[in-house]
């Protein structure tokens, strides 16, 4: 058989396109290229160029989802700074600890009242 690519003889042929390929016309196999099969330049260059569109329309896909949550960011960081929302925030952080304090409370008159329950009859 004879190289398609060089015509030099070979016994190899390429993985993907079954055609004979001499071991200079081969790709070779690096740290960056884990391959261990026979493959031709032509056929790698292709699957090359397969995985360059691929993540290309990847990139720019996350770009679109990058920028759509910046502009949402900075829309909530637009709204978020208005002085009503700021004193609503704040409005409602006082309520909060009043509640908390109101709910602490009434667990307290239950804990006593359950504690001087128990100790009634004793003395």
């Amino acid at each position: 058989m004879k190289c398609h690519l060089c015509n030099q003889e070979t016994d190899f042929t390429c993985r993907d396109c079954e055609e004979p390929v001499c071991e200079d016309c081969c790709v070779q196999m690096t740290y960056e290229n884990q391959i261990d099969y026979t493959l031709c330049t032509e056929c790698n260059q292709t699957r090359e160029a397969m995985t360059y569109d691929y993540n290309c329309k990847r990139w720019e896909a996350e770009k679109v989802i990058k920028d759509k949550k910046a502009a949402i960011a900075a829309k909530r960081l637009a709204t978020a700074m208005k002085p009503e929302n700021i004193e609503k925030r704040r409005l409602a952080k006082i309520q909060r600890k009043k509640d908390r304090d109101e709910f602490r409370r009434k667990q307290w008159n239950e804990a006593t009242s359950i504690v001087n329950n128990m100790f009634r009859g004793m003395f």
